[in-house]
């Protein structure tokens, strides 16, 4: 089985890769899946210990419809139909697509009036033909929880869904990596030189890295790598929104991804997650500190759990079991602001620059198929392989496993009798699977098996989950991470006389 991990790369001098990615977050990752349906030499490089550690991982999750968006025609093209590829790709890479309908509840007339003007200029414009005006009778059929004072709504059926991006960026970078891809993690860029046009020596603390083509996906950090090949006019303007996840047991509450609010600047939104929680969100957006910024206010929660309530009054604050925030961004750089700038460098041949803001995960498929046209359009030659492996192998989930299949599970494998989180009923057969295909971190196992996403939030089975990455990487646990360098579990006592 094929592990994404760290593997040996060109150095400058050495054959050159055709392509390097740069960022491995749900944009990054969907393009190097898409490429290495071609012939070539293709390297995806990300800072992180694993993909999808940085924005797409502090991200609602739900695709978006082109409703959400009146200016920005780029991204309402990439956005449109996009359940569609990814109920596609889900099957492809055997992962978690949960299909919800999406509702645009109306409190008021002229709310209600606007949504339907809404729905006639995306229908004339051939964006969605899906969504229908509904009252309050069959709102409440879909949404029995909903506050009575919704006089209706605007309904569209088929047209979201939810993925969990960090669990997808690892199916995405594992069938590339399976279809010829090299994948370095724990490797940020940190100076581009040019050598001439389509010929890039890319530094970075594991070595240089030479290409002819590079892609700049670096989410937060698209601005800084513009920068390093003179792109200075690349500027992101960035906000912050609040998220917080319910217990599984009030999940009943809300069937499909209701909002609360159409056209203003803020969002009020109750969703269910890929994997069965209920998500809250985001409330008023802010600017933050800087890219690091992810502190949740107890001021900001509150705010998040109001507008929640104002949609479906039983949602209680006794229910969240974590919260985090998130970092959107626009850029100056678009032809209409608020929209998507995906194009080649005016200064830098070869380099083409995805400087994308909300909703890049919806529109990720898009944009990849996208990315080829313009790498083709630049002058590379895009041949598709005619072995392309289509297909990508997941691992049983025991929980959603019946009686029978578990049982079956652990005479063949005695560690799947072994329920290390039970909150999510997460097997030490899965987590050592996790391991074995690449992850390193408590984050990266966290991701990639829910152990520790359920209520208690790692209290019952995180030491455990420790135990299993200390003694299969063959390291002390004071050397075990939660994400990365310098984010210890355990402080070694150093005492004279003391373990």
């Amino acid at each position: 089985m094929t592990t994404v991990t760290d593997s040996a790369s060109p150095r400058a001098g050495a054959s050159p890769y055709d392509v390097i990615i740069i960022g491995g977050g749900i944009v990054g990752s969907m393009i190097a899946r898409e490429l290495s349906k071609y012939k070539g030499r293709f390297a995806l490089l990300d800072k992180e210990p694993a993909t999808g550690f940085g924005v797409s991982k502090a991200n609602v999750s739900m695709l978006h419809s082109p409703f959400l968006f009146p200016t920005g025609p780029l991204r309402v093209q990439l956005v449109n139909r996009a359940a569609d590829r990814y109920r596609r790709l889900a099957k492809e890479l055997d992962v978690v697509f949960r299909e919800v309908d999406e509702i645009f509840v109306a409190f008021d007339q002229a709310h209600l009036s606007r949504l339907e003007s809404a729905r006639l200029q995306a229908k004339e414009k051939g964006l969605s033909a899906d969504h229908v005006l509904i009252g309050p009778d069959k709102l409440r059929e879909l949404e029995p929880h909903v506050n009575p004072k919704a006089i209706g709504a605007l309904h569209g059926k088929g047209t979201v869904g939810g993925i969990y991006a960090p669990e997808w960026t690892f199916a995405l970078a594992e069938s590339a990596v399976q279809n010829g891809l090299n994948l370095h993690l724990n490797t940020p860029v940190t100076a581009i030189r040019k050598l001439g046009d389509f010929d890039y020596v890319l530094t970075t603390p594991k070595g240089t890295f030479k290409t002819r083509y590079v892609i700049n996906a670096a989410g937060l950090f698209a601005d800084e790598i513009g920068r390093m090949v003179g792109d200075d006019d690349i500027a992101l303007i960035l906000t912050k929104g609040t998220m917080a996840i319910l217990d599984k047991s009030v999940s009943y509450l809300v069937r499909n991804m209701v909002y609360g609010t159409f056209g203003k600047d803020h969002s009020q939104l109750i969703t269910p997650t890929a994997h069965g929680n209920l998500m809250l969100g985001l409330g008023f957006f802010t600017a933050p500190e800087d890219k690091h910024d992810t502190k949740v206010s107890r001021e900001k929660l509150r705010e998040v759990i109001g507008m929640a309530r104002e949609l479906v009054p039983a949602v209680s604050e006794r229910d969240i079991i974590t919260s985090f925030a998130g970092i959107r961004s626009d850029n100056t750089k678009a032809a209409v602001p608020g929209d998507f700038f995906i194009a080649p460098s005016e200064r830098a041949p070869g380099v083409i620059h995805a400087v994308i803001g909300s909703p890049g995960l919806t529109a990720a498929p898009a944009i990849a198929e996208m990315m080829v046209g313009l790498l083709s359009d630049s002058g590379m030659v895009m041949e598709e392989k005619k072995d392309f492996r289509r297909e990508r192998a997941g691992w049983v989930r025991f929980e959603k496993a019946s009686s029978g299949e578990r049982a079956a599970l652990v005479a063949e494998d005695p560690e799947y009798g072994n329920v290390v989180c039970r909150c999510e009923q997460v097997t030490e057969a899965e987590i050592l699977e996790a391991i074995r295909r690449g992850a390193d971190t408590m984050d990266g196992v966290k991701h990639l098996t829910r152990a520790g996403m359920g209520r208690c939030q790692g209290g019952f089975c995180g030491v455990n989950v420790l135990k299993v990455l200390s003694r299969e990487m063959g390291i002390s646990p004071a050397q075990v991470t939660k994400k990365g360098a310098g984010s210890y579990h355990v402080i070694e006592s150093r005492r004279q006389g003391r373990p």
